[in-house]
């Protein structure tokens, strides 16, 4: 039982810190700018907008049947 209990430690550590690893390599890698981010999202929304005006479909429910309205 020790010996299992050593080889199931040792493989934990081995885990821990190939993700310590890849975890430090991904500090690295360069960041985008805020600008960057921004435009990126505006860019995303922009085209989920374009491709509901391309459907024909409206991004708001459609208000038929509603108790409230009259």
């Amino acid at each position: 039982m020790n010996a299992y209990a050593i080889l199931v430690v040792n493989q934990h550590l081995e885990s821990l810190l190939a993700e310590a690893a890849n975890d430090r390599l991904v500090s690295q890698l360069p960041k985008p700018s805020l600008r960057d981010r921004v435009a990126s999202v505006m860019s995303s929304a922009r085209s989920a907008v374009a491709e509901q005006a391309d459907a024909g479909t409206s991004v708001l429910p459609a208000l038929h049947d509603y108790p409230y309205r009259s």
